[in-house]
């Protein structure tokens, strides 16, 4: 099977998490379950934070961790050993009393990541098979979180073909990154030779959507209207869903920022434009990009805290 299988399928895609991977993954459960269905699988759209120790920390993710602990998320409870262990009742099924999110998670790689911890989880060398997301690389001590390496096209239980793309474009930002934090031009390239996906998933959006702060490197990936559906995060002046190449076969979906801003009247809010579900099979596609209804209860002041200064998703404070 390839693009358009026959088997109906529903995956989440949420924008920039910056390690706020408790919120995204515990509201991304109640809303398969507030819409009675569950999630073949969730997709991120980078700048997870995957930050493994301190000294790889850059200084936008220092500079907001001080308001903000959820920024070291992944850093101190995703990738500690043990792992937090609260963490395992995302995944928990909801007849063992989980929060029943029982589907492959899969991230592509931003621009505020820990390198050195990704670059060692893939093989230089791109697989010429599509990869079953199962079998992807894991991200975190668990293997709850899988890595989608830039340029690679995995495959979904249910057939679909799904390709990524990590990073940004070269020198658009004034801050220097680790050479993986930009966007390669091979892996466009690769995205190119596998032929039509399903979904592509990547950090930065392309120019034709973004203009200035989209990539002139995805503008090939939009002129071949690659996939049926495009989405990403980053920087996204221009909000709507747009369609691109030819015939408008492939639908754009830009994606916005999860995390608690830290500023002003909504402050504690969790970021409401990163946040849709589709499903997969329709001849018409239908995407629902919204806030899930229920976000007020996650408001930062409803969680809580451990002794070290760890804040709590309210779902998961019972297993603590």
């Amino acid at each position: 099977m390839g693009p358009s299988a026959s088997i109906l399928e529903t995956i989440a895609v949420v924008g920039d998490t910056h390690a706020h991977l408790q919120l995204a993954l515990c509201m991304l459960a109640r809303w398969q379950r507030e819409i009675g269905t569950n999630f073949d699988a969730v997709f991120l759209c980078g700048d997870v934070g995957t930050f493994t120790d301190a000294s790889q920390l850059d200084n936008a993710t220092r500079r907001h961790a001080k308001s903000n602990p959820c920024e070291l998320e992944f850093l101190q409870q995703w990738s500690t050993a043990p792992q937090a262990h609260w963490l395992d009742a995302i995944f928990a099924p909801t007849t063992s009393g989980g929060l029943g999110l029982a589907c492959p998670v899969v991230m592509v790689h931003g621009n505020h990541e820990g390198f050195e911890h990704l670059e060692r989880l893939a093989p230089k060398k791109r697989p010429a098979d599509d990869v079953p997301l199962a079998d992807l690389p894991a991200v975190d001590t668990n293997g709850h979180i899988r890595l989608l390496p830039t340029g690679w096209v995995a495959r979904t239980r249910g057939g679909r073909r799904v390709a990524g793309v990590g990073g940004i474009q070269p020198g658009q930002r004034t801050a220097r990154h680790h050479p993986m934090a930009y966007i390669q031009e091979s892996a466009v390239e690769s995205v190119l030779d596998a032929g039509p996906v399903d979904v592509l998933i990547t950090h930065q959006g392309p120019t034709s959507v973004q203009f200035d702060a989209g990539s002139e490197l995805l503008e090939p990936l939009a002129d071949a209207g690659v996939a049926r559906l495009w989405f990403h995060g980053h920087a996204t002046p221009t909000r709507h869903i747009t369609s691109v190449g030819p015939g408008g076969r492939c639908q754009v979906v830009p994606l916005g920022d999860l995390a608690f801003s830290g500023r002003g009247s909504q402050a504690n809010d969790p970021g409401l434009e990163g946040w849709s579900y589709v499903r997969l099979g329709e001849p018409e596609l239908h995407v629902v990009r919204e806030a899930p209804p229920f976000w007020r209860e996650y408001r930062r002041g409803n969680w809580s805290q451990t002794s070290d200064g760890q804040l709590i998703c309210p779902d998961l404070v019972d297993f603590v």
